[in-house]
């Protein structure tokens, strides 16, 4: 737009020049030579240049067209065929499946079947019978609790009776009262040293292999056959049988389990660190103990019994069946035992009655 109006100012101006010059011829006038001559000749020149480039610069036409950037729409760029080769060889040699290995196999270095075992001679075995080398020992591991918590391991309920009372379970314990005066009372209810000594050994002989048995003779004294359970395999059966024959009127009675009081609290006080499952008490119901520093010499209330008993089931946390035999008892000592073998789950059986 600048140039076109420059180029119609010099248009003007050389038009106006024109003008004046043929003014001045018409006049008659007789051209003067004046200074601005040359002047207006050089700018008549110089606008006609500037004319000239004008028309090319602004009024000549341009026929070449803007370039343009095109793009198609899908690039192919040649590959390298023999890179490519190269590649896809080497991505089949890693992904190439493993060599197969044949499974190593050790069945034909053994033969099909073991060999069988040899004939054994039958035997009831069981670990826990005691070697009579080591009898002297029985007492501490049956204090410190080993022996026990080994037999623990695997019991077996057996059926058991006695004059007539009958009960089963895995730990039985007879205490029975060899006192004179119960075997003169036994005597008088027709059963003889002999008889007893039969039911004993039947009981104990009646015992499966797996059951815990133990045996705890009282008067004013208390001993044990064994200070702690046994297990009813036909060693310990026998060792129990001959024990019983010996020692079942024997006033000499020994045991290492502690008790304070003799007598029948002592006989409960030993029985129940065996914790026994049932109890069996063969008296007369008339019980004598020694004395004390905290107890009288001479029969043993009911009620010193009862309260053994009570504190007993508290320390050892056991409640056993108690069954009670008895020989000729009075009304009185019936009453009380009545009491504690319902208590217990136990039974009560008095030869005076029969």
């Amino acid at each position: 737009m600048t140039r076109v109006l420059l180029f119609a100012y010099l248009l003007s101006s050389l038009t106006y020049c024109m003008d004046l010059l043929a003014k001045e011829s018409a006049a008659g006038l007789k051209p003067r030579y004046s200074k601005f001559g040359p002047l207006l000749l050089a700018l008549l020149i110089q606008g006609g240049v500037l004319g000239v480039a004008v028309f090319v610069v602004v009024l000549v036409p341009e026929f070449r067209s803007d370039p343009e950037f095109i793009s198609k729409k899908k690039i192919y760029l040649p590959q390298k065929e023999l890179q490519h080769k190269v590649a896809l060889a080497a991505f089949q040699n890693a992904a190439s499946s493993p060599m197969h290995m044949e499974r190593i196999s050790t069945a034909a270095l053994l033969p099909d079947m073991l060999p069988s075992l040899p004939a054994m001679p039958k035997s009831e075995f069981n670990p826990i019978e005691r070697n009579p080398v080591a009898f002297q020992s029985d007492a501490l591991l049956g204090q410190s609790g080993v022996l026990g918590a080994l037999q623990g391991l695997k019991t077996g309920s057996s059926s058991a009776s006695l004059f007539g009372i009958e009960d089963s379970g895995q730990r039985i314990l007879i205490l029975f009262d060899n006192s004179s005066t119960v075997w003169n009372k036994a005597s008088a209810a027709g059963v003889t040293t002999d008889a007893f000594v039969r039911e004993l050994s039947m009981l104990v002989g009646g015992l499966n292999g797996n059951t815990l048995f133990g045996l705890v003779p009282f008067a004013r004294q208390v001993g044990t056959f064994r200070d702690y359970m046994v297990a009813a395999g036909a060693r310990n059966k026998q060792e129990a049988k001959r024990w019983i024959a010996e020692n079942v009127r024997s006033s000499r009675k020994a045991t290492q389990l502690p008790f304070t009081e003799d007598g029948i609290q002592g006989a409960l006080t030993v029985a129940f660190q065996m914790e026994p499952e049932v109890i069996f008490i063969v008296s007369d119901g008339d019980f004598q103990r020694s004395k004390t520093a905290k107890t009288r010499a001479g029969d043993v209330p009911w009620k010193d019994v009862n309260k053994t008993l009570r504190a007993l089931t508290r320390e050892y946390g056991i409640e056993p069946r108690i069954h009670f035999i008895g020989f000729k008892v009075e009304s009185e000592a019936a009453a009380a035992i009545e009491k504690i073998t319902r208590r217990f789950g136990g039974d009560f059986s008095d030869f005076s009655q029969r």
